[in-house]
Order: C-alpha cells, then sequence, then structure tokens
C-alpha cells in the first residue's frame, strides 16, 4: 500500500481554532496501526453516502482526483469537524455533557492500481507544557487506542468518477453528530433492519444445528432469543449470545456450546448486520408466534411474550398415546377442557 498523504488537526472546541501538525515520519507506523484498528472494530456500522455534494463527501472525492491539493481539501474536512462539534456542544451544554477533545487524524492509502482507502478518526491526545522552552506540546499513546471517532471509506477511482464502494462508521457514544452533521452518512441498516436481520440469522443458525440433534433444545434457546428481542432496548450483540447460552445445558452429547458459540459469533460478517442498535420488537411481527401442529385440525400456537412457555408445556405418554400437557392459567379455557 502506498501513502497518499496523513494530516493531524487540533481541534480546540474552546477556544474555536482547528490548528494543522506538522506528521512526522516517525508518526507513520501509529497512523497505519489507528488505520488497521478502525478498520477491525467489531463496534463499526455500515453506512452510504446520500448526496455526493455535501462538504466532507465532496472533499474526500476530490483528495483521489486532484492529489496534489490534499491539503486544502484536508482542512476543509477538519473545519467542518470543528462547526459540527460546536452545534453537538450547544445541544448538550445544559445537560452538562461535554464533547471529548482530541485530534482529528485524515489518511489516504492507494491499496491497489485504481482503489483507495480514506480514514478520518477522533483520537485521544494529551497536552503538557514542555520545561525545556515552556512550549505546548501534544502527545499519543502507544499502549492503548484511545479511538473515540472513525470513519474508513473504501473507494473506487474509475476515469474521473469516485465510487465509495464500502462505508465503516463508529463512536464511542451514541451521538450523532459523527456522522449526521459532520460526514452527513446514511445508515445502510437502521435499526429495524438490523432487529429483523440479527433475530433470523441466529433463529436460523440455532433451528439448523440445534433442532436436528434435539428440538426441545431449539425450542428452548429460541424462546430466550424471543425474550431478548421483546423490548425496545439498546442491543450488544456478544451479550445477546452470551445471556442465550449462559443457562444452557444441552440435553444431548453431541451438542457443543463453545462451537455454537462461534458460529453465533460469525453470523455479523456472513450475514450483514450490526452489532450495536436499539430494539425495534415491532419488525419482527411477523416472526414472534411459533406454531406446533398436534393433530388433525389442531395446533398449538406460542406467542412471543409466553416468557416461561418451556416450563409450562411437557410432552408425557399415557397408556400408550401421546399427550402434550400445558399448565393453563385461565379459569374458563380449563373449566370448558375440564
Amino acid at each position: 500500500m502506498e501513502t497518499i498523504f496523513t494530516s493531524l488537526h487540533i481541534l480546540e472546541l474552546d477556544n474555536d481554532w482547528v490548528k494543522e501538525k506538522e506528521v512526522p515520519a516517525s508518526f507513520a507506523p501509529f497512523i497505519l496501526d489507528t488505520l488497521e484498528y478502525a478498520q477491525a472494530n467489531e463496534k463499526n456500522k455500515a453506512y452510504m453516502v446520500h448526496n455526493e455534494h455535501t462538504q466532507a463527501v465532496s472533499c474526500i472525492r476530490q483528495m483521489v482526483l486532484e492529489p496534489e491539493k490534499w491539503q486544502a481539501y484536508a482542512q476543509s474536512i477538519a473545519n467542518k469537524c470543528l462547526e459540527s462539534e460546536k452545534l453537538a456542544q450547544a445541544k448538550i451544554y445544559r445537560m452538562g455533557s461535554a464533547i471529548k477533545k482530541g485530534s482529528l487524524v485524515q489518511t489516504l492509502v492507494k491499496k491497489a492500481e485504481d482503489e483507495y482507502i480514506y480514514m478520518v478518526a477522533k483520537i485521544e491526545h494529551s497536552q503538557w507544557l514542555d520545561s525545556s522552552d515552556l512550549s505546548e506540546r501534544v502527545g499519543f499513546s502507544l499502549e492503548k487506542k484511545s479511538l473515540w471517532k472513525s470513519a474508513v471509506f473504501s473507494l473506487v477511482q474509475m476515469d474521473q468518477e469516485v465510487l465509495f464502494s464500502s462505508i465503516q462508521g463508529y463512536s464511542d457514544t451514541q451521538a450523532k453528530y459523527w456522522t449526521v452533521s459532520f460526514l452527513e452518512l446514511d445508515e445502510a441498516r437502521d435499526d429495524a433492519k438490523n432487529t429483523y436481520s440479527v433475530f433470523k440469522a441466529v433463529d436460523n443458525e440455532l433451528k439448523s444445528a440445534i433442532e436436528p440433534v434435539s428440538k426441545k433444545d431449539y425450542v428452548q434457546l429460541s424462546s430466550e432469543l424471543q425474550n431478548l428481542m421483546n423490548t425496545p432496548q439498546d442491543f450488544q450483540y456478544e451479550q445477546c449470545v452470551d445471556q442465550i447460552l449462559e443457562k444452557y445445558h444441552p440435553s444431548e452429547e453431541e451438542v457443543e456450546k463453545d462451537v455454537m458459540k462461534d458460529c453465533l459469533m460469525a453470523l455479523p460478517e456472513r450475514k450483514k448486520f450490526d452489532t450495536e442498535f436499539k430494539v425495534v420488537p415491532e419488525s419482527l411481527n411477523n416472526r414472534r408466534t411459533k406454531k406446533f401442529h398436534l393433530s388433525k385440525g389442531i395446533e398449538l400456537t406460542v406467542r412471543s411474550d409466553a416468557v416461561e412457555y418451556p416450563d409450562k408445556i411437557s410432552a408425557v405418554t399415557i397408556d400408550g398415546k401421546r399427550v402434550i400437557q400445558i399448565v393453563c392459567d385461565d379459569d374458563e379455557t380449563y373449566e370448558t377442557f375440564q
């Protein structure tokens, strides 16, 4: 890979200024490490461009077409970031919150003949006075990756056109200013789509891996998944997987929990969904019930809000007949069949 440029801007929100700092050659490994870290971040979300004429997106395109003018475009992007932070700070000021201080790092890398990667990231920095001359210094930790926010753009150049093949964005908070007012991007997968995609992918994985071995285990795990997706909440995929498998004790030796967890953790990449979002239960309306055929003309329907139904339904054999026993809490229904 060939690095076209790297820039570093100090964002001083309190004093309302942006200062470009010269980037020494020794800083290159830090930038490449940050790029690699930003690309591999499991908390990335997918985004897409809705208007190629917005300030940041337009500058990114021109960096590829006019690399000799990268400094002006990088400065324009840094200015846009500061303006967006000022607006965001004004909205949260009364809540006693503040935008985290940091530096804006940008880099453009040529990956192949017509392929580029552009990264913009806000990272933590430390400021101090140099005791030798009392000048202000800015430093970055090499021990940890304090990445407040990032966006990695994969670009393809075709003559005088630049296509955005993929965009991955990350923010360490729920703040929307980074992608909405600064980069002006749209989420490729909204919360409702993520909710549906996660439920479908996990349920199908459980069904294909567990049901052939133990239908009872599949029903138990699927029920736990439904319970987790029934309430609007901040969702974290890894926690969801842990919670589903935490209390699960396979009834058959063929089922290996560790293997099952590895399969589930591979789903976000395979099925293309985000790992953090807000659950939208309404998006599962057509998948929130399970139907079981009992005999001709009779079906058992279980709604997703029946949290404890695996403990209230059991199968026994009486006088050679297979019988489904159901705990009945409703007096009228019980008396009807008494």
